[in-house]
């Protein structure tokens, strides 16, 4: 089993279908805490995973993925090893330089 779990992607679908509704993440938003389950979690990534699929990502293609530290963040970059492709997360306040820099050294 151990080889069969090898990947993010994959630990999420096996935690979305082991323990479905049970609390995968949480996040603290304006004071009250949100939950999502690894079924949510699972679902979310896999809309994600379409889209970017329907626009044309493909394998071993580079995704910059701007945004907070925030579950949506991480989301995305499963939806991105998913199709197997190279998650870039870059913060939201970089400066232009800086993503300048990234962009072009992943390629993206």
């Amino acid at each position: 089993m151990a080889g069969e779990l090898d990947t993010f992607p994959r630990l999420l679908l096996h935690h979305a279908t082991v323990r479905p509704d049970r609390p995968a993440i949480r996040e603290k938003d304006l004071g009250i805490w949100q939950a999502w389950t690894w079924r949510q979690v699972a679902d979310e990534v896999r809309a994600l995973a379409c889209g970017l699929a329907a626009q044309g990502f493909k394998r071993g293609m580079s995704l910059a993925i701007i945004g907070e530290n925030r579950p949506r963040l991480y989301w995305a970059m499963a939806a991105a090893q998913s199709l197997g492709g190279i998650p870039v997360p870059i913060y939201q306040d970089a400066v232009a330089q800086e993503m300048f820099y990234v962009f072009h050294d992943a390629d993206i």
